[in-house]
């Protein structure tokens, strides 16, 4: 059976295909790093809109930027137990760490997501080429 993208649009039905591709490609390593990355994305998808909403004040900052850090932390440990770190976006994603841990308020924090996605997007074209190349 070939996966179904729900989604409203073409950017994230192209994202869901490339996901769908990745992990039904039998390389257990690169679908597992997928997911930890999908992970921290969704991670800074849900705080931004809980910001913008209020549900986030500034006294939480602390504690946001720690659970976003040891969500980068947890991929860039991924990334070099498995040989991935010199992958396409892997620095990008060291420098966007050292980022969190210096950002001074919840709104500079948040501001960082964009940033996030496009590392993601990077890594996810790195994992995928890579499958392609061990299974080809």
């Amino acid at each position: 059976m070939e996966f179904q993208s729900q989604a409203q649009t073409a950017h994230r039905r192209e994202q869901e295909d490339q996901w769908a591709r990745i992990l039904s490609a039998g390389r257990p390593v690169e679908g597992m790093v997928l997911l930890f990355v999908q992970k921290l994305c969704a991670a800074f998808h849900e705080f931004e809109p809980a910001w913008r909403a209020g549900a986030l004040n500034a006294g939480g900052l602390l504690h946001v930027r720690k659970r976003l850090a040891a969500r980068v932390r947890r991929v860039l440990d991924a990334l070099r137990a498995h040989g991935l770190d010199g992958l396409t976006g892997a620095s990008d994603l060291a420098a966007l760490l050292q980022q969190i841990e210096g950002a001074a308020t919840m709104k500079g924090l948040i501001a960082l997501s964009e940033e996030m996605h496009d590392i993601s997007h990077t890594l996810y074209d790195g994992l995928e080429a890579r499958v392609r190349q061990q299974n080809s």
